[in-house]
């Protein structure tokens, strides 16, 4: 955006997120998000989120995930995909999709792997971020036209941590689990390695840092809620937690419920006909 600007571009600034995890501490974080002509908020969460950071923002509208379009109206052949990644369609099939950072840590997203060992009929998916590293490892890289929103309807239960993949798997009620590390990329208290200027104030950033999370791990940042959808568990208890989750899939199905309506705005299949819409609107009004 600032390269746009500096050889003269001079058009409406529009921002769409890219994901459901509303977990990451840079979400609103730079000034880039407050200098938008119109923000989509994926849901209400998001909204929640800048209300807490800049009330006084008013370009921003409730517009939903697009990506969650295909999601809500993807049919899948159970037997035909599981058997094409050497998975048995009769057993429960477990999906592992964990967030980035494996390059940064080996306590981070893909490396943790290694605690799924024991796992039977097991589908790992990594992040896009991490997949030159993940090539070591038995995964599952989508092509370039696909995504993981198919195997998200393969599983009958996902495995993630702070990831956008767990809201997306509430969508659709799978059982979820959340593994509980001692941190988690992009999250709080994590070091921002990035280089953008912070909008947010410094007092409202040290208190998020210096929040104690011993209790409260999955702590939204700059707001008091958590982001819990199902069983957590640490990594070497995933098995069995694995097993909890099959057996009792319904357990969390009201928090999976609330996060899913916190997290994706109207998932009913025309998300991103309503976002062209609302676009069409305001480059051609002005209004929001």
């Amino acid at each position: 955006l600032k390269r746009a600007k500096k050889i003269g571009w001079k058009g409406a600034y529009i921002y769409i997120e890219h994901g459901l995890g509303a977990m990451k501490y840079y979400t609103y974080k730079y000034s880039f998000f407050h200098d938008a002509d119109l923000l989509f908020y994926p849901g209400e969460i998001f909204k929640k989120k800048m209300e807490s950071i800049n009330p006084n923002f008013k370009n921003g509208l409730l517009g939903g995930y697009p990506k969650m379009d295909e999601l809500y109206s993807l049919k899948i052949n159970r037997n035909k995909l599981a058997r094409k990644y050497g998975l048995n369609p009769e057993k429960p099939i477990k999906l592992f999709a964990p967030s980035w950072g494996g390059k940064y840590s080996k306590k981070y997203g893909i490396n943790n792997i290694k605690f799924f060992k024991d796992v039977d009929n097991l589908l790992v998916v990594p992040h896009p971020a991490d997949y030159k590293i993940a090539r070591k490892y038995n995964v599952v890289i989508p092509k370039k036209d696909e995504n993981i929103n198919q195997f998200i309807h393969l599983a009958d239960v996902v495995i993630s941590e702070v990831s956008s993949v767990i809201a997306e798997a509430s969508l659709l009620n799978k059982p979820v689990i959340q593994l509980l590390l001692d941190q988690y990329p992009g999250c709080f208290p994590e070091k921002d390695k990035r280089k953008n200027e912070d909008w947010i104030k410094k007092e409202i950033l040290e208190k998020e840092i210096n929040f104690d999370r011993k209790n409260r791990p999955f702590k939204i940042p700059f707001v008091d809620e958590d982001w819990i959808m199902g069983h957590i568990c640490i990594p070497e208890n995933v098995n069995e937690t694995i097993e909890m989750a099959l057996n009792d899939p319904y357990k969390h199905e009201q928090k999976r419920n609330y996060w899913s309506n916190q997290s994706c705005y109207k998932f009913d299949g025309n998300i991103s006909r309503r976002i062209n819409k609302m676009i069409n609107e305001f480059i051609v009004s002005g209004k929001r």
